[in-house]
C-alpha cells in the first residue's frame, strides 16, 4: 500500500461507503476504505500513514469553466475588482502612467463593474481615458469580459480607430461623431489583446503553470478551461504545445479538460485536419468538448434576448453567429465525435443553440453525447423542458447570483427573471449539472460557489429567488460528481469510491456540521491528486 490516510471525516460521495475515517491508496487508486485501525493494518514498511487531523476530506473539486490562461494573464493588469467608484479607477491608471511611459507598455485593467460604482454607472468611454493619457494605450476590461474601453491611443494601435459604422464588421460602438467611442464587444476584444497579450511559449507556460498552481490552492484538481483563441484569434498550436512542454517537463499539476474555442468553422476545420481525437489525452491534458461563444452578457446588455430589454429600449444584444454558420459548426463536430458546448447567456442564444443541437442529434445520432450550455442564464420553462429532452448538460456559475441579481429584473422583467438560473428545477428534472466559476470573471474557488448555490444570496445579502436554489449535497455534486460527468470519468473520479483515483480536498472546517454562513470562512488545508499531496497549507 503506498499511502493510508486516516483520522477523518471523509466523505467520499459514495453511496456503498458514504462516510468513512480511512482511506488505503496505490498507484493513485483508492483500494480500501473503513476504519481507522482496518486500513492502518494493510500498511507496509514503506507505507505513507497521512494523518487528516479529524478533518474534512471529500472529492477533490472540479471548475467546470474557466480560462487558465486568460486568468495568468490578468496577473499583469490592474485588478479593479474591489473599485467602489469610476474616480477610484481613474486614479489607478493615473498612477500607473508614468511607469507604462517608462516601459513602453499599456495601461491594462480587469474586473470592473460599473453596476457597483458610486458615482456613476457610466462605463469610461474613449474621452474619459484620453484624459487619463492620451499618449498611452489604455484598455479597461469590465468584469463579464464581454465589453472593454480603450483610449484613442490604444484604438490606434489596435487598428480600430478607422473604422465606421456603415462599413465595419467589428462588434464596436460610436458616437454622434461618427468616430469610434471607445467601446469594443466579444470577438472584438481579440484584437488588442492579441498585441499586449503576445506572450512567447515559454511565458505562456509559465502563466499557465502558476495558474494550476494556484488552482490547486483553492482544492481544485481539474478544470475545464479554454485557452484557444481567446487572447489572439490564432494561437492554438502555440498554446497547445504550450500544454505539450508542460506535461513533457512535469509542471501541469492539476487535470486539465481544454473546451477547444473557435470563432468561425475554418478554425475548427483546420484543427481537425491535425488529427486530434475528441476525448485525446496527452498526460494531464484532455481533449474535451468543442466551446462556442454565442453571444454576450446581461451586464453589457449584449446577451441575445427574444425581448428587448427592459430597461434598454430597441436593444436585443448580440448573437454571434448566424444559423446558417452555428449549424456549421455543430454538425463538424458532431460528425467527427465532438461534443459541444455553448455559451449562451440569453433565451434567444439559447432558442437557437436548440434548434441547432435538435437538428445535428438527428442527422448523427451517436450514443451517450454530452453537448452542453455554459452559463444557463436568461430562459423559460418550455426551453428548460426541451433542454431536457436533449440531455443537454448544464454548466452554471452559481456566484453569478450575487452580480446578477442586481440588475436581471430590471433587464427581462421578473416574469422571465424568475424562470431563469433554475437550479431546482434542472435537479429536479435530472439534468446533469455541474458548476464552475468563469474564472476570471470570478475568482475559481468552488466553496463561494457552493455557498450561493445553496442561499441564492445577492451582493446585497439577500436571496434571489431562494426556491430556485439546491440543497448543500447537490451543490457539492455540481463540482465533484456531476463534472466528472461532464468529462466522461464518472467511472474514474468525481467520488472517492473503490477504483477510482485518489483525487481529494481537505477543509480546514465540517461544511455539513455549520452553519451555511461558516462556508465562507471556510479554507482549503491540503489537496491531493493520484494520491499524492500536490498542496498543503
Amino acid at each position: 500500500m503506498d499511502t493510508i490516510f486516516y483520522n477523518g471525516v471523509i466523505k467520499t460521495l459514495d453511496s456503498a461507503w458514504p462516510q468513512v475515517s480511512a482511506m488505503a491508496v496505490k498507484d493513485g487508486v483508492v483500494i480500501a476504505l473503513g476504519s481507522d485501525e482496518e486500513m492502518l493494518a494493510l500498511a507496509g514498511e514503506e507505507t505513507k500513514k497521512v494523518d487528516l487531523g479529524g478533518k474534512l476530506a471529500m472529492p477533490g473539486f472540479c471548475d467546470t469553466h474557466m480560462h487558465l490562461l486568460f486568468y495568468g494573464s490578468f496577473v499583469r493588469r490592474i485588478d479593479m475588482t474591489n473599485a467602489k467608484s469610476w474616480e477610484e479607477i481613474r486614479q489607478w491608471c493615473v498612477e500607473d502612467a508614468p511607469k507604462a511611459r517608462e516601459e513602453k507598455r499599456w495601461i491594462l485593467g480587469s474586473c470592473f463593474n460599473q453596476d457597483y460604482w458610486s458615482d456613476t454607472r457610466k462605463m469610461p468611454d474613449r474621452h474619459d481615458l484620453d484624459a487619463i493619457a492620451d499618449d498611452v494605450p489604455i484598455f479597461l476590461q469590465r468584469a463579464c469580459g464581454h465589453i472593454a474601453c480603450l483610449n484613442t491611443k490604444a484604438l490606434q494601435v489596435s487598428g480600430l480607430w478607422d473604422e465606421r459604422a456603415d462599413t465595419t464588421k467589428e462588434t464596436m460602438d460610436f458616437g454622434e461623431d461618427g468616430l469610434p467611442n471607445g467601446y469594443i464587444r466579444e470577438n472584438t476584444t481579440s484584437i488588442p489583446q492579441a498585441i499586449f497579450g503576445n506572450y512567447s511559449l515559454e511565458e505562456t507556460k509559465d502563466l499557465l503553470e502558476m495558474a494550476c498552481k494556484n488552482a490547486l490552492k483553492k482544492g481544485i484538481v481539474q478544470v475545464h478551461t479554454d485557452d484557444f483563441n481567446i487572447i489572439g484569434e490564432n494561437d492554438l498550436e502555440k498554446n497547445l504545445q504550450a500544454f505539450k512542454e508542460l506535461v513533457e517537463e512535469g509542471r501541469l499539476p492539476i487535470r486539465v479538460y481544454e473546451q477547444i474555442r473557435f470563432q468561425h468553422p475554418d478554425q475548427l476545420q483546420q484543427f481537425l485536419d491535425m488529427g486530434y481525437k475528441a476525448k485525446q489525452r496527452i498526460g494531464r491534458f484532455k481533449f474535451g468538448p468543442i466551446k462556442l461563444l454565442n453571444d454576450g452578457s446581461i451586464g453589457s446588455h449584449s446577451a441575445a434576448l427574444r425581448q428587448e430589454y427592459k430597461n434598454d429600449p430597441g436593444v436585443k444584444g448580440l448573437s454571434l453567429f448566424s444559423d446558417e454558420e452555428l449549424y456549421q459548426m455543430y454538425d463538424l463536430a458532431q460528425k467527427n465525435g465532438y461534443d459541444v458546448v455553448t455559451h449562451c447567456i440569453g433565451d434567444a442564444s439559447l432558442e437557437q443553440v436548440l434548434q441547432t443541437v435538435d437538428k445535428v442529434i438527428k442527422k448523427y445520432p451517436r450514443p451517450n453525447w454530452r453537448h452542453g450550455v455554459i452559463h444557463c442564464q436568461i430562459m423559460d420553462a418550455e426551453q428548460q423542458d426541451r433542454f431536457k429532452k436533449m440531455n443537454l448538460v448544464a454548466y452554471v456559475q452559481p456566484i453569478f447570483v450575487k452580480a446578477d441579481s442586481n440588475v436581471v429584473d430590471d433587464c427581462v422583467g421578473p416574469e422571465l427573471a424568475k424562470q431563469s438560473y433554475n437550479w431546482r428545477r434542472y435537479i429536479d428534472m435530472g439534468v446533469h449539472m455541474c458548476g464552475g466559476s468563469d474564472c476570471p470573471v470570478e475568482p475559481f474557488d468552488p466553496l463561494p460557489n457552493i455557498y450561493h448555490a445553496v442561499t441564492r444570496k445577492g451582493s446585497n445579502g439577500k436571496p434571489w429567488y431562494p426556491e430556485n436554489g439546491v440543497t448543500l449535497d447537490e451543490a457539492v455534486a455540481m463540482f465533484t460528481k456531476e463534472a466528472a460527468y461532464a468529462s466522461y470519468e464518472e467511472d474514474e473520479r468525481g467520488t472517492l469510491g473503490v477504483g477510482k483515483y485518489c483525487d481529494m480536498v481537505v477543509l480546514d472546517k465540517n461544511i455539513y456540521e455549520n452553519d451555511i454562513e461558516e462556508l465562507l470562512n471556510t479554507s482549503v488545508v491540503m489537496t491531493v491528486i493520484d494520491g499524492q499531496i500536490a498542496y498543503e497549507k
